[in-house]
């Protein structure tokens, strides 16, 4: 909204002197000077940080344009939710929270929780990770200040090269005028390039590095607190210190977190750990089959009456069974089978049993 809001207003203030002056577009645009502040710019920046830097840009931009995924109020939610889980089934309950996990900084964090790893190693590793995202942030943050350092540099250096143009032209009226506004033209690149396309960028990756630290910083006392076995009361209070009273007041008030758990995860909390396991072996299973596009509707009913034939509790997998067949990405799969090698149907009464489990 910045970009949106701030770049008109600078380009319409130049097209209003334009107006003003009688002058034309063509009078602001002189490529030696881009070619100066653009090319001596980005090339110095690129020796600093090195050459791969300039082709991190794009994703940069993306980064500052898009909100951070997750935020502090949500955090005090889903961790208040994992204690309750952990407290009445134990730390291998958290299972079920992996594939709605918001990111795999979290999803490693409960992983660790449920193989059961010494609290030490979990700070530890956790701690390792959000101090290496802070330094590769800071890396890409450090390559947009020396840009913005370089593009006045840069403008300057045209800036003496047109005053040095037009001191050999000074019997030249003309030509002393068209050397001192290309002198003028480098300096106005080099300023705006840095304060308009850079700086802000910049200062836009810096805050929300400071965001992600402080939300990854919340769930690591989270994990470790469940795992001390704390209880949720307790957890809520130490996760609504990190937050200000106006979100304090949003999440008593039950304002916040109302997304609802997809029903077929919901079952696996229920499971017993053997067939928890299983059906979280199928859901990776067919999300990175679907990815592949192997996959198609029958796939998914086969795999599922497999799953039901193993399971100790049967009734309990039909039901996850079922949900999982309305789940979205689920029912977007192609009629039929795709997958590769699969068998062709097999006669007899186990085949069609098992063809009747997947169609019920």
């Amino acid at each position: 909204m910045g970009l949106i809001l701030g770049l008109p207003l600078v380009l319409g203030s130049v097209y209003l002197c334009m107006l003003l002056s009688g002058q034309k577009l063509q009078d602001y645009i002189d490529y030696p000077s881009l070619i100066i502040v653009l090319g001596g710019s980005i090339g110095s920046a690129a020796i600093g940080s090195g050459f791969g830097s300039v082709f991190k840009l794009p994703a940069l931009y993306i980064q500052a344009i898009l909100p951070y995924p997750t935020k502090q109020e949500l955090v005090v939610v889903d961790m208040k939710r994992m204690a309750d889980k952990a407290r009445s089934g134990g730390l291998p309950a958290l299972t079920s929270e992996i594939p709605v996990a918001p990111n795999e900084f979290v999803r490693r964090g409960i992983k660790l929780l449920v193989a059961g790893t010494d609290s030490e190693i979990v700070r530890t590793i956790l701690e390792a990770e959000l101090s290496s995202a802070e330094t590769r942030h800071g890396l890409n943050t450090s390559f947009l200040d020396a840009m913005a350092a370089y593009f006045p540099t840069f403008g300057m250096l045209g800036t003496v090269l047109g005053i040095v143009q037009a001191m050999g032209n000074l019997d030249d009226m003309a030509a002393l005028g068209t050397a001192l506004a290309i002198a003028l033209l480098t300096t106005l690149y080099g300023v705006f390039f840095a304060n308009v396309f850079v700086l802000p960028v910049s200062a836009k990756l810096k805050t929300k590095n400071a965001t992600e630290a402080l939300v990854k910083g919340m769930y690591i006392d989270g994990f470790l607190a469940i795992q001390a076995g704390s209880t949720s009361d307790t957890i809520d209070k130490v996760m609504k210190s990190y937050v200000d009273e106006k979100t304090r007041a949003r999440i008593e008030g039950g304002k916040v977190g109302k997304n609802k758990v997809d029903k077929h995860i919901e079952y696996t909390t229920y499971m017993n750990p053997q067939d928890q396991e299983r059906a979280m072996a199928l859901m990776a299973e067919v999300k990175k089959e679907t990815e592949a596009k192997n996959l198609g509707i029958d796939d998914v009913k086969l795999m599922l009456a497999e799953l039901i034939n193993e399971a100790d509790d049967k009734t309990l997998m039909k039901d996850f069974s079922n949900e999982f067949m309305k789940f979205k990405p689920v029912k977007k799969l192609p009629k039929g089978s795709k997958r590769k090698g699969s068998k062709k149907k097999k006669s007899g009464a186990g085949a069609a049993k098992k063809r009747k489990i997947a169609d019920d």
